[in-house]
């Protein structure tokens, strides 16, 4: 036997979201998370971007990529540009899906990330996960 040796106890070296809910919570939908925006000058508190319009989604897709800081030929940036065109790689297409998350509270599937190639791919997704929010009452799980 080993001197000092003492027994360790089984801790999980990381809990989850989920582990830290109460029972009574888990069955109920989570609340969104506010967050903060300048408009016009000043700090307004809102849940999550609401695009409805097609035309609004395409303007933020748009201006997402365009103010992207890697993002080069901005000015050449279009619905059908294909990121590899401006300079962006698969890790670059990560980084804008988990703005998008933040900005839309979305969650874009591991599965789906590359097929995201090109801007219009985006939008797509969007008005995709906008559609199903409005037939099905509820955000999909992926």
């Amino acid at each position: 036997m080993i001197r000092g040796f003492r027994m360790l106890t089984m801790r999980p070296l990381f809990t989850f979201a989920a582990d830290k809910t109460p029972a009574t919570t888990q069955g109920k939908q989570q609340q969104a998370k506010p967050i903060q925006v300048y408009k016009d000058g000043q700090l307004i508190t809102k849940n999550y971007l609401q695009l409805k319009k097609s035309q609004d989604i395409e303007g933020y897709v748009l201006t997402l990529v365009k103010n992207y800081y890697r993002t080069t030929n901005k000015s050449a940036l279009t619905l059908d540009s294909e990121l590899e065109q401006h300079g962006l790689d698969s890790l670059d297409s990560i980084e804008l899906s988990m703005q998008i998350e933040e900005d839309l509270g979305y969650v874009i599937s591991a599965e789906t990330l590359p097929v995201l190639n090109k801007v219009r791919h985006y939008v797509n997704y969007i008005k995709q996960v906008e559609q199903y929010k409005v037939e099905n009452n509820a955000v999909p799980l992926a």
